[in-house]
């Protein structure tokens, strides 16, 4: 038998690697913990002993050296499976290219979140809820590739409020800040905490808002399309997955300047 068979295959010795995982158990308190019989409870725990999966130190079962990679990995694998499952229905019409295979690992970082859906008639404006929480933070970080008829208002107000407001859009995105509303872009970057970067890369990314208090991603469909649902989410593991997103579309750009004339 191997190791995937012994680890993966059996729900019940997955099951008790993952119990064990948390901290080393005697057999009685597997007994305690595990809806199982005690004889079922030994004959799995003979497969993980003799596989090498687990060894025994003072009467208790801890995992192996070998089997602590092995299990932590099938955790994050286990709970990636769980997170895309509770809303296979979004997930499988989106599109997830503009996000980097390094985040798309992580995804289960998002935890629990909130579906934002607009109505038809709304579908080119950020949503209420969303632009109350920009007003409701201090540390703003924010990626276009479509040009909502807010931004050129709202991120002056914020940027000339003292937030920390970083903003980086594509190069289409940006030339049509300056041509359509110029006065609006220049008190932006007039604003001492605010900083424009220009994305060097076509993303296909329409938002993506990371602040100090929530994180909003929204996706296009499949075949491109502008989707009627954001993602909205408020967890540390969630705000600092979206930051690192954010710093991968900002590390694609190159920083704008008054003096630059752009």
């Amino acid at each position: 038998m191997n190791l995937l068979e012994v680890a993966v295959l059996s729900e019940r010795r997955r099951d008790m690697l993952l119990l064990i995982e948390k901290k080393p158990r005697s057999l009685e308190e597997l007994e305690g913990s595990l809806d199982i019989s005690s004889a079922s409870i030994k004959h799995h725990i003979k497969k993980l002993v003799i596989s090498r999966l687990l060894v025994v130190e003072s009467g208790k079962y801890e995992l192996s050296e070998m089997a602590v990679p092995i299990i932590r990995n099938l955790e994050e694998l286990l709970d990636l499976l769980t997170f895309f499952e509770k809303n296979m229905d979004y997930w499988k019409i989106h599109d997830l290219t503009p996000i980097p295979d390094f985040l798309k690992k992580r995804l289960g970082e998002l935890g629990r979140f909130e579906f934002v859906e607009r109505d038809s008639v709304y579908m080119f404006e950020i949503p209420g809820i969303i632009l109350k929480s920009l007003r409701e933070s201090k540390d703003i970080f924010t990626f276009f590739s479509c040009l909502y008829p807010e931004v050129p208002y709202v991120y002056p107000e914020l940027a000339e409020k003292g937030l920390n407001l970083s903003l980086c859009v594509t190069e289409q995105i940006t030339e049509r800040l300056f041509r359509d509303s110029p006065n609006e872009t220049k008190r932006f970057l007039e604003a001492e905490n605010s900083k424009l970067f220009y994305c060097c890369k076509n993303v296909n990314l329409p938002l993506l808002v990371v602040t100090d208090r929530f994180m909003a991603i929204e996706l296009f469909l499949n075949g491109g399309r502008l989707s009627n649902q954001l993602i909205i989410c408020s967890d540390k593991r969630a705000l600092n997955w979206g930051k690192e997103l954010y710093r991968y579309f900002e590390e694609l750009s190159k920083p704008l300047i008054l003096k630059l004339g752009y």
